[in-house]
């Protein structure tokens, strides 16, 4: 990438056209944003490398009636008692895993104490009163309440074990072979990323990744199967791409199509399809939207196909073939606001499945503006509503989100600190 010629610029400029608007604007009842941070916390300052893995999720609902009603008219001023009330919908989740060079449990390995650790985090309930929210659950959910493991995740047998079913009833299994435990959380495969005495923070990342979509996903099949018509009226609004990496990017087509499934129910009942927006503040798509934006009018939206990113943004001398087939189940779409700020936002693909065709026919069809309907246009509404002057690129809703759930260096990563080392070295 690099800076356009005034000339390559207006070319790039002249492909956008006017974003869509509702008159009025077409807005949801409510808005559930979400974010998540990690911290690597060391047991001890004379081991920096033997750490815990600490992952926060959390998720923000907005009602925006109550929104709406935050400045008093009288004054203009925002009222603070109202602002603390709307802050009292945060819902934090956290979750703790080992990270390098801790057994878990007595595990024998370090991968298997994380193996171990991952399925006690999903296997929780992290619901409130009679609401579960088990991400196991979930994950079994998605893959039709049945899935299986093609080998053993123990590093040292690798025992194919095709014949071991796991179902809503049965979440673990013992290796034929070498008589370990295999997990139903072991097929997201995000022990793959550890060794035994290197640094396993990318691990840590993964997982925190798939916690934040596994959780979009169980909001959306409890709503679908409770209140499909309170589904309808809700925005679902991540912090980040529609899109998982690494290991457990397999999960993507199975949120892909529980999302199509969703909306062909709600256009059954005559409702109006889910919105799920990812919003990406930085970014190679940000990047080059920045180097591009004074020379976009105010008020335009453009999709990113693949020639276009190509051509402009990555630089490759090959064309992608259909960028983010193995991890994206969303379309990147560049928006400037009447206001002038400028917005990387995602769409999901308006399909069920990215199909048996070839990966050309697919990036032909997903940038095909029609096939998405109404939901560029309550897209745009949205951040329009929301979009504000204290972080660029951002909207209030994630702005909330990160704030309740990002951890601190001081003091929140602080106290993280001190409940290791005093945990730890008891």
């Amino acid at each position: 990438m690099k800076p356009p010629s005034d000339d390559e610029a207006k070319a790039m400029a002249s492909t956008f056209t006017p974003a869509p608007g509702g008159q009025p604007p077409k807005l949801p009842s409510f808005v559930v944003a979400s974010d998540a941070s990690k911290s690597d916390t060391p047991i001890n300052d004379k081991l920096p490398s033997t750490q815990l893995g600490y992952i926060k999720v959390s998720h923000v609902l907005i009602e925006m009636d109550k929104y709406a009603e935050l400045i008093d008219p009288r004054s203009r001023f925002v009222d603070p008692f109202k602002v603390a009330d709307m802050h009292r919908n945060a819902q934090p989740i956290t979750y703790v895993l080992p990270g390098s060079n801790i057994q878990y449990r007595k595990s024998d390995t370090v991968r298997n104490g994380f193996r171990h650790a991952v399925y006690d985090q999903l296997t929780a309930n992290r619901g409130e009163g009679n609401n579960r929210m088990v991400l196991t659950e979930t994950l079994l959910a998605l893959n039709n309440n049945q899935l299986s493991i093609k080998s053993c995740p123990i590093l040292a047998c690798d025992a194919l074990i095709e014949h071991l079913v796991f179902t809503p009833k049965t979440h673990t299994h013992t290796c034929p072979k070498c008589g370990g435990t295999v997990y139903v959380t072991d097929w997201l495969r995000l022990h793959e990323g550890i060794s035994d005495f290197g640094n396993n923070t990318s691990a840590i990342t993964r997982m925190m990744n798939a916690v934040e979509h596994l959780l979009l996903s169980a909001f959306i099949l409890e709503l679908l199967e409770a209140n499909p018509v309170a589904l309808s009226k809700i925005a679902f609004v991540m912090d980040g791409p529609l899109a998982l990496f690494g290991e457990p990017a397999k999960l993507h087509p199975r949120i892909m199509t529980l999302i199509d499934n969703a909306n062909s129910r709600l256009t059954s009942l005559g409702l109006e399809p889910l919105l799920v927006m990812g919003l990406q503040k930085t970014g190679n798509v940000m990047d080059h939207a920045l180097l591009l934006e004074r020379f976009l009018p105010n008020g335009v939206i453009r999709i990113i196909d693949d020639t276009y990113r190509q051509t402009y943004i990555t630089g490759s001398d090959k064309p992608a073939e259909d960028f983010g087939y193995e991890s994206y189940y969303g379309q990147d779409f560049l928006f400037k606001t009447e206001r002038g700020r400028i917005f990387n936002f995602a769409l999901p693909y308006p399909f069920a499945g990215k199909g048996s065709g070839t990966r050309t026919e697919f990036a032909r069809k997903k940038v095909e503006i029609t096939r998405y309907g109404s939901l560029v246009e309550r897209a745009c509404d949205l951040i329009r509503h929301f979009e504000l002057d204290l972080y660029d690129n951002a909207i209030v809703p994630v702005a909330l989100a990160h704030r309740h759930a990002s951890i601190s260096l001081i003091p929140g990563g602080k106290v993280l600190d001190l409940i290791t080392k005093a945990g730890l070295n008891r």
